[in-house]
């Protein structure tokens, strides 16, 4: 049975068909969405020229060998086929190790290239965490079995190895090789932090926090929220007996059915409050629960007095469509963007899949590309209703191998010690006491015995994560794709606004109105604000120009305000406030043309790059807020008559319309490769601005709002 088994997940991985794109920056590894004709994302996303230079150029030695003519040194050391096959099509920077493919000439049975290069000591210490490695070279031998690796000794520096280098086993020799190798060739071709020049590694330990922050993903449907509940009671009450005379701690409400007595009849279980401001929606059979992301604090009852906090999200599959779990997926990046660090990222599964949700995949991939590659040392895994697997991951675990394998995530731990095997029917039984739902003897040992396999479980689980993780810093210093597509949009508003004042006050100086000057002042909004674009809005004069004062609409499951269309409705971070000042500069008009035209030829460049090499959407969202200010300015015009300035602004708006149409035109057409440091220069530049940065301010105040807004802490018991 065991050689069938085998065979069949053999085959099964033999038939998956891995499809690859290359974008329009010419990037290797995206997932193409053939039925809807589009990237997804990127798998390898974003792969930079060398980041770590040799000091000196490599040097070649010709060595008399017998070798295979087929020999392939990149897949001999690890090398991934999609990195394999972009340095092949020269789409990325041959360097290191990949130099070797410059060589024209095959590689004959009589000699082998070899790259000998020295490294500085600042570079040794930063890729061998300290080991110094002032030359070696490396020469292969065969015997009559086997081919190995054998160290040799190349000047007196080489006293200067790790001494269990020189006497480690032959097959040990090889590892240390490999990992060099891989080291060496991966450190040159990865996405630099800013202003760090040292290897990718597990990030330093944080001082000491007293939260800790495990985010929960996984399918709509899987209990996420039933497991956050059943968590909270398994840490928090001292002994089964304990919490079955207690009212259970329900910090999400429940809703589930039982069937009872002799006849079976169905009976719903409810426990805690449900209103229509809930984060939870038990109606739209289907659909995920959750609506938002949401966090739930807890104190553990042991004495140490730390407090973990769970992220509940919305889960992924849901029946509305591909799109729908897009959406939520930009959501909880979103919600990670503004954490400060995550201690584990959970993956809640069943145990006896069938097959992985379609989307499984694409989370982990846009996972990826907000974090850093050190975020996989804290993925683990938990599975719920275990007991019919005898609390094993059953038949999921070689879904999950064979998508590791064949999606280039091996080096994501999957192991006994960083998985974890719960059964949350205890916790329904405690839910059910409460509604007065009898049980016989039997029935409460056999909730007793799972209650005490789950609360090992859940302090095996958390020892684990505060003893054997480091903690993950949402380093603000890391420069991702997804990162910098978060901080554009972010500043689209921002930059639009600023624009627009910049030229009120330049038609103020225009017509020699140099003792007035228009300041504009940001404040956050609540979470749930939004402006409607159909209801009319409040024109109020500021000076000698009508401003238009949106209403703010708070929308929940609906808009309290209106009976328009929730698309109708766009959310905003924060509403403005207006003042006349007198403000003289001599040179104040110079200067405000130029940050004008600076802002304009950056919004170019960053909203070429959010669509082009973000890929995250196909409209210009700067020219279609420029659109809307339009649009605002003529409603102003045509609602007021003393509106002479305000003609003047729709005026220059369109004037800026065109000018940002060319200047985009011309980015396009020479297809200018902002790489992303350049993109976070850009972004820097425009958030120095002084009125673009209180815009910015507001935003972070505001994201700083939700996170609190979204959060409901327990009361220890």
């Amino acid at each position: 049975m065991a050689k069938s088994s085998s065979k069949s997940l053999t085959e099964d991985s033999l038939n998956v068909i891995e499809r690859k794109a290359i974008n329009p920056n010419g990037h290797l590894g995206c997932l193409y969405d053939g039925t809807r004709d589009q990237i997804i994302d990127e798998t390898s996303a974003n792969v930079q020229e060398q980041w770590l230079p040799a000091s000196t150029p490599p040097q070649c030695e010709i060595l008399n060998s017998i070798v295979d003519p087929n020999f392939n040194v990149l897949q001999f050391i690890g090398v991934e086929p999609q990195l394999r096959l972009s340095l092949l099509l020269n789409l990325l920077k041959r360097t290191g190790m990949a130099e070797i493919l410059n060589h024209s000439q095959p590689i004959d049975q009589n000699e082998m290239k070899y790259l000998e290069a020295s490294l500085d000591e600042n570079q040794s210490k930063s890729l061998y965490q300290q080991q110094i490695l002032n030359k070696t070279r490396i020469q292969f031998s065969k015997d009559n079995t086997n081919s190995v690796l054998r160290p040799t000794q190349a000047d007196s520096h080489s006293s200067s190895l790790p001494q269990g280098y020189v006497t480690t086993s032959t097959s040990d020799k090889i590892d240390q090789h490999e990992n060099r190798s891989k080291q060496r060739l991966f450190s040159q071709l990865s996405v630099p932090e800013a202003s760090s020049t040292s290897t990718l590694s597990p990030s330093p330990p944080l001082p000491r926090d007293d939260t800790t922050n495990i985010l929960l993903l996984g399918e709509t449907g899987v209990g996420k929220s039933t497991f956050i509940n059943a968590f909270a009671n398994y840490l928090i009450f001292n002994s089964f007996e304990k919490a079955e005379s207690s009212e259970p701690i329900v910090i999400i409400p429940v809703s589930f059915i039982m069937t009872i007595g002799d006849h079976f009849e169905e009976c719903t279980v409810k426990f805690g409050e449900i209103d229509s401001s809930n984060n939870e929606n038990f109606n739209a059979h289907g659909q995920s629960v959750t609506q938002h992301c949401q966090s739930y604090v807890f104190t553990r009852n042991n004495g140490d007095g730390r407090k973990v906090r769970i992220i509940d999200t919305p889960g992924f599959g849901d029946t509305r469509g591909l799109d729908q779990d897009e959406q939520n997926m930009e959501h909880i990046l979103q919600y990670i963007n503004n954490l400060t660090h995550l201690n584990a990222i959970c993956f809640l599964l069943k145990p006896n899949l069938s097959r992985l949700n379609i989307f499984f995949r694409t989370c982990f991939i846009q996972l990826f590309s907000l974090l850093s590659p050190t975020v996989r040392n804290n993925i683990i895994f938990c599975f719920t209703n275990a007991r019919s697997t005898f609390y094993t991951p059953g038949n999921t675990a070689p879904l999950l191998k064979t998508m590791f394998a064949s999606s280039s995530m091996n080096d994501i731990s999957f192991k006994k010690e960083n998985t974890f095997c719960f059964d949350s029917e205890s916790f329904r039984y405690l839910v059910a006491l409460q509604n007065d739902i009898k049980f016989n003897g039997e029935e409460k040992q056999k909730y007793e015995m799972r209650w005490s396999t789950s609360v090992k479980e859940a302090n095996r689980l958390i020892d684990y994560i505060n003893e054997k993780l480091t903690v993950y810093r949402i380093d603000k210093e890391w420069q991702s794709i997804k990162h910098a597509q978060f901080e554009i949009s972010y500043m689209i508003r921002p930059i639009l606004e600023t624009i627009r004042n910049i030229l009120r006050n330049l038609i103020l100086h225009k017509e020699n109105l140099l003792n007035e000057y228009i300041e504009i002042n940001s404040k956050p909004v609540h979470v749930a604000a939004n402006h409607c674009r159909s209801c009319k809005s409040n024109v109020k004069q500021v000076g000698r120009f009508w401003i238009l004062y949106p209403t703010q609409h708070e929308i929940r499951n609906a808009c309290n305000m209106c009976d328009c269309t929730l698309d109708q409705h766009v959310s905003i971070d924060y509403v403005l406030d207006y003042k006349c000042s007198n403000k003289l500069s001599s040179n104040l008009q110079n200067k405000m043309t130029d940050i004008l035209n600076k802002l304009c030829d950056a919004s170019a460049k960053i909203v070429y790059f959010l669509i082009y090499a973000a890929c995250s959407t196909k409209d210009d969202p700067f020219l279609k807020g420029l659109k809307e200010m339009i649009r605002e300015e003529t409603y102003i015009c045509e609602m007021e008559k003393s509106n002479a300035l305000n003609l003047q602004l729709a005026e220059e708006l369109l004037k800026v319309e065109s000018q940002y149409k060319q200047q985009w035109n011309k980015v396009k057409l020479a297809q200018e490769n902002i790489d992303l440091p350049g993109v976070y220069k850009l972004i820097k530049v425009i958030s120095d601005y002084p009125t673009v940065h209180e815009q910015m301010v507001a935003v972070k105040k505001r994201q700083k709002m939700i996170l609190e807004e979204y959060e409901y802490e327990a009361d220890k018991i």
